[in-house]
């Protein structure tokens, strides 16, 4: 599986909020959770920002994440030890606008928000990706961050239920008769291949049953929209697509904070 096709449908960062996550709320031991890091980003060292670690690394990013996240009101009801930011086309990262986090995020089209045990701080991670290693830039925001969106499983399901009718459509007209041989000759073919690919990938045990769930149909319509995207002579940019990989992107922010708020109470 090539890489670029992989990466349009999956970014490590949920994976690694996920992770993040359970460190945070206890539900993931050390070395488990180094070893998640590790093999999701690489073993790039970290360009911390706001922050002073000597030797950075996974090791001290963890104890940095335990660090400001010790003792904090975590609950189910309240804000979460850890969040997914995800940002594409119309869709800009849930941060304050201007701030160098913002347009790194922006960029990245993704990042993570560590919550500081001080209400009136968050922490901004952000990775940018380096051949097969991921390097880390850690921002500290000072005051409130931008109200997220709050969406439950049960309404996400219900929009990536949409979005895969929507997709699927979209799939059977860019490829009426299949694609060419050279690429594969049922495109159902090539969304199993993409979706296959990532029941590989681990996540803590204690993931709840619908963040797992939710997660996996959102990699199933990450999978079809790129294969409706990709054409005989390379990938098809279709404005009708792009707010349904917004309702992808929706729906792995909900997952992950479903989880941490699970975790915490």
């Amino acid at each position: 599986m090539e890489r670029t096709v992989v990466e349009q449908v999956w970014n490590p960062t949920q994976h690694i909020a996920l992770w993040l996550g359970a460190w945070a709320t206890g539900y993931s031991g050390w070395d488990n959770t180094l070893d998640a890091l590790e093999a999701l980003g690489g073993r790039a060292p970290i360009s911390l920002i706001d922050a002073n670690i000597p030797d950075t690394d996974h090791r001290n990013l963890l104890a940095l994440v335990r660090s400001v996240t010790a003792g904090g009101n975590w609950r189910r009801d309240g804000e979460p030890a850890v969040r997914l930011v995800l940002s594409g086309p119309g869709q800009a990262p849930s941060l304050p606008a201007g701030t160098s986090a913002a347009m790194e995020a922006q960029e990245a089209g993704a990042a993570i928000i560590i919550s500081d045990a001080d209400p009136m701080w968050h922490h901004v991670i952000v990775p940018a990706t380096e051949g097969a290693d991921t390097t880390w830039q850690w921002f500290s925001l000072e005051g409130p961050l931008p109200e997220p969106e709050h969406l439950s499983p049960g309404d996400a399901d219900l929009m990536l239920a949409e979005a895969t009718r929507r997709a699927a459509t979209a799939l059977e007209l860019a490829h009426p008769g299949g694609v060419p041989q050279r690429q594969l000759s049922d495109p159902r073919l090539m969304v199993g291949t993409l979706t296959d690919h990532f029941d590989h990938i681990a996540m803590p045990d204690d993931v709840p049953r619908r963040a797992g769930g939710l997660m996996s149909r959102a990699d199933q319509v990450a999978a079809i929209l790129t294969v409706a995207q990709t054409g005989a002579h390379g990938a098809i940019v279709d404005p009708q697509l792009i707010p349904l990989w917004a309702d992808v992107r929706r729906a792995r922010i909900a997952a992950v904070d479903y989880a941490v708020r699970e975790w915490a109470d």
